[in-house]
């Protein structure tokens, strides 16, 4: 049996259409585009599975979120990529808010700064 996967059509207009709302949320934020970039293409094998897409965690998904979490060492850091994330999760046209709190815990990371539904309110990161 093969595992479900996306076309690379929809994976591609997926990911063009965050990083366009990412540019935008960056230059708004003043955060920095190629940091931005890198944490949506860290963050884009989770996406699936956040959007109820796909049935499990790709392990890629939780190198992704290591990644991340090694990005952000200080406040500001986290609030952008959080911003960045909610952006690629928005791209993705659906969040669901169960699954996008307990992907750190199903990764066995602890990674505060993950948006949790589509009102996530980045700025309140610590």
């Amino acid at each position: 049996m093969t595992p479900t996967r996306h076309s690379p059509a929809v994976v591609a207009v997926a990911l063009l259409l965050a990083v366009l709302a990412a540019g935008r949320r960056g230059a708004e934020a003043g955060g920095d585009k190629s940091d931005c970039s890198v944490a949506q293409t860290a963050f884009s094998e989770c996406t699936g599975y956040v959007a109820g897409l796909d049935d499990e965690i790709p392990p890629q998904c939780c190198q992704g979120l290591g990644d991340l979490k090694d990005m952000a060492p200080g406040a500001n850091q986290r609030r952008d990529l959080c911003a960045c994330i909610l952006s690629e999760m928005l791209a993705a046209g659906k969040v669901d808010s169960g699954r996008a709190a307990g992907l750190p815990s199903a990764c066995g990371l602890s990674v505060g700064f993950l948006p949790t539904s589509p009102d996530f309110d980045c700025s309140q990161i610590p």
